[in-house]
């Protein structure tokens, strides 16, 4: 398989409607972002089951230590399968809101579902938070572990990863935002150190 960021392919139906939206000269529909994440997301089973493909995995052992050709199904087992608990916390949130996706311009979607956004950026980073405090050096597969974790972190988070297209719809993420997700993350951290006690 090819990196998964990059292995979104458009089908032959997708390509011709582009082509004819482009020579109509219309302007694409807008989608609030939510979506767009659901179907980017939705491909991620499918894609689970592609052979590794060489260029993926020498940039995996390439990138982590400990991370052997012979591991690269496990890797990607891993990070589907992380990729598939970050949608469903995607999943429950749209389920928050029958309205969520049917607003069509960017304004509105950034307005409307602030809210949402909001609680996927936090939810999102609990879920890699508790993923890493998971993470134990004793791990006979903790190299696999961390390579995965990191990968989707890099998806989600990364400079052309999934919350950078909040900035197509100037989404603002104040500093009452960053702080109260620095409480619910150092929350988290506590509530784990008390039970490792």
């Amino acid at each position: 398989m090819s990196d998964p960021i990059e292995s979104i392919e458009l089908s032959e139906k997708d390509e011709a409607d582009l082509a004819q939206l482009l020579a109509d000269g219309a302007e694409p529909e807008f989608h609030p972002v939510l979506e767009v994440w659901r179907e980017v997301l939705a491909n991620g089973p499918e894609l689970a089951k592609e052979k590794v493909s060489p260029q993926w995995a020498s940039k995996i052992v390439g990138t982590y230590q400990g991370v052997n050709f012979a591991d690269m199904e496990e890797v990607q087992a891993r990070y589907f399968a992380k990729i598939g608990e970050l949608a469903n916390v995607l999943d429950l949130e749209i389920a928050t809101d029958k309205d969520c996706l049917t607003y069509r311009k960017p304004e509105e979607d950034a307005e409307e579902n602030a809210v949402h956004y909001k609680n996927l950026l936090r939810d999102w980073q609990m879920t890699f938070l508790q993923w890493e405090l998971d993470w134990k050096t004793t791990d006979p597969q903790a190299a696999v572990e961390l390579a995965a974790i990191s990968e989707v972190h890099k998806m989600f988070f990364g400079q052309t990863g999934l919350t950078a297209y909040l900035d197509n719809i100037k989404f603002e993420f104040n500093e009452q935002d960053q702080q109260d997700l620095a409480e619910a993350l150092l929350e988290l951290r506590d509530g784990q150190a008390l039970k490792d006690e």
